[in-house]
């Protein structure tokens, strides 16, 4: 029998793998919410017909995650996935302004609604078996974000970092209680206003947030190191990506950039706006007229991955992509040691996890594979895939 796995493709749940064919997880909580918020604009559309008929880019529908006819309410989107046993999951998951976090029970298929909130970002999450806790990445205000601690019933047990960094993607390592591994990057403000203008690259730490310990272990200003995960004999994995030059580097000469200055304060504000809605609900601007066409996201030619913004005209054109939907510079390393040199496992990698037996499962955006002991095969091939979580 070929290894289970979760996929998340076009903000749909699958289980897949297997002998069985595959099958969709769907939630009843959002299924409820969606309708619940259906009837109520069905008995009050009076109130909202003026406001909901509103034309232009900025309307209400665009900017909280309601479109189509009537306004409806945005459909849900799963956000993260991961194991916690055998046969159960926790994911997030987003419907219109709510984002909430669940546990599925996949024989049964029963879903617990552990907490939901508004407008709250997740940036990963992780279980911890030995401790049962359950750790998210959460957004906070000011921008950054920090990993926080919940139990398995979803009750807050505090935050376990902070400062003026994004911590994210979190990833437990076996056979240790409460400790962590996770990729940060910290952030530069404007000294009077406080906003952020930049971020430093991103690194893998340590964390043990019972005893207070922490550490370095990947950390290169010419690379990122993403998604780390850690296997039970200590080898470190992670997606390690060549760091973005600053917008000064990039730029052009000084009568180009005059010129351009126009267009591109243009994209600067709407590119704001569409990072603020990609953000807090999924869903990219667009006007409020006309349902919601599958292919949206591609139409508007841009997808929101790991904190870069993939132009997914590149995926088709540029040799660099070779139709994947990151280029070849996107690899997947392994480091075996502190003090190892990390090796490529595979390139083109945009997610991946590790099965409990410390089997690799990775996508290019669309094929997922299966890597052990050096050997890769291809398990399935999906239109657009969006994260993954070995079982």
């Amino acid at each position: 029998m070929s290894q289970e796995f979760l996929s998340i493709t076009r903000g749909e749940l699958w289980l897949r793998g297997g002998e069985a064919a595959p099958v969709q997880i769907e939630s009843p909580f959002a299924r409820e919410l969606i309708q619940r918020e259906a009837n109520s604009r069905r008995t009050t559309s009076w109130k909202h017909a003026e406001r909901e008929e509103s034309k232009g880019m900025l309307s209400g529908a665009a900017l909280w995650g309601r479109g189509g006819p009537g306004g409806a309410m945005a459909p849900a989107r799963f956000q993260h996935v991961c194991r916690s046993g055998p046969r159960t999951i926790y994911y997030v998951l987003s419907v219109g302004r709510s984002i909430g976090l669940f546990r599925y029970e996949l024989d049964e298929k029963r879903e617990i609604r552990l907490f939901h909130r508004q407008h709250t970002p997740i940036l990963g999450m992780t279980y911890v078996p030995e401790t049962r806790h359950v750790v998210l990445a959460v957004g906070q205000p000011d921008g950054t974000a920090q990993l926080e601690v919940f139990d398995e019933e979803g009750n807050a047990k505090g935050a376990v970092t902070g400062g003026d960094a994004v911590d994210a993607a979190p990833a437990a390592m076996p056979g240790a209680p409460s400790t962590l591994v996770y990729q940060t990057c910290g952030v530069a403000r404007h000294p009077e206003n406080g906003v952020v203008v930049a971020m430093a690259h991103s690194t893998v730490n340590w964390l043990d947030y019972k005893s207070a310990q922490m550490d370095s272990l990947l950390d290169d200003p010419e690379w990122d190191y993403i998604v780390p995960r850690i296997a039970a004999d200590g080898t470190l994995y992670a997606i390690r990506r060549p760091v973005e030059k600053p917008a000064h580097e990039r730029a052009g000469g000084a009568i180009k950039d005059t010129l351009m200055m126009p267009l591109r304060l243009g994209k600067a504000v709407f590119g704001y706006l569409n990072f603020f809605s990609m953000i807090y609900g999924k869903e990219p601007l667009r006007s409020a007229g006309g349902p919601r066409a599958p292919e949206l996201d591609q139409d508007l030619g841009k997808l929101w991955l790991h904190g870069r913004m993939i132009e997914l005209s590149k995926v088709r054109s540029d040799p660099q992509y070779a139709g994947n939907l990151v280029p070849g510079s996107w690899q997947l390393i392994a480091q075996e040691g502190r003090r190892a040199s990390p090796r490529v496992v595979a390139s083109h990698v945009a997610h991946f996890d590790l099965a409990p037996d410390g089997t690799v499962l990775y996508s290019n955006g669309y094929d997922i594979f299966s890597w052990s002991r050096g050997e890769q095969r291809k398990l399935d091939r999906e239109a657009l895939v969006e994260g993954l979580a070995a079982l």
